[in-house]
């Protein structure tokens, strides 16, 4: 079983950006963000993953959004 997973984290991380920087360049609130980044959001908007792309110049989604094995069959 597979879990979208969003690689947040690691973006932050090769950019050097702070979250509250990430906000700013998206418009996104942090709080979303923080949840993005910490797994607890249940739903993301396309939009945000659009957002996240423009901001950093992102041209593969692969960069963004990857599928993460979950336990069991």
């Amino acid at each position: 079983m597979v879990k979208v997973e969003i690689r947040l984290n690691e973006l932050l991380s090769q950019y050097d950006l702070s979250m509250h920087q990430l906000h700013l360049l998206t418009g996104i609130r942090r709080a979303t963000l923080s949840e993005l980044a910490n797994g607890k959001r249940e739903r993301i908007q396309f939009e945000h993953i659009e957002k996240i792309a423009n901001a950093l110049e992102i041209d593969d989604i692969n960069e963004i959004v990857t599928l993460k094995e979950i336990g069991g069959n």
